[in-house]
């Protein structure tokens, strides 16, 4: 009889630890949020809105930030959705360097004068 009730509370505890870990499993996916920080070639407020917008436009980013300062561009986005690459070419195709990922050639000609690398 103990034996059974010993049996019986393992497998209680056991189910419950499973289900808890699906829980927070669940929760993660769920939600599927990441930021990244992108260093880019932005230089001025022109700079900032145009990659702003252009990393906004890409389907499951939920908000972009550029510090003009540091030129960096923090992302926060749903990973089911998009991935860094995504953010990148975003930036690129705009003609904006994005990390290691050099700007489009034409879309960089085209920038004003005071957007384009010192």
């Amino acid at each position: 009889m103990k034996s059974n009730i010993k049996k019986a509370v393992g497998l209680i505890v056991f189910t419950l630890m499973i289900t808890a870990t699906n829980t927070i499993f669940a929760q993660t996916a769920e939600t599927g949020k990441n930021y990244v920080d992108i260093k880019t070639s932005a230089q001025c407020g022109m700079c900032k809105s145009a990659i702003e917008k252009a990393v906004n436009n890409v389907d499951g980013v939920k908000s972009a930030n550029l510090d003009l300062e540091t030129k960096i561009v923090t992302v926060k986005y749903d990973v089911a959705k998009t991935n860094t690459d995504a953010l990148k070419t975003a930036i690129v195709n705009i003609g904006y360097d994005a990390d290691e990922v050099a700007a489009e050639t034409k879309a960089y000609e085209n920038l004003h004068s005071c957007c384009k690398k010192e």
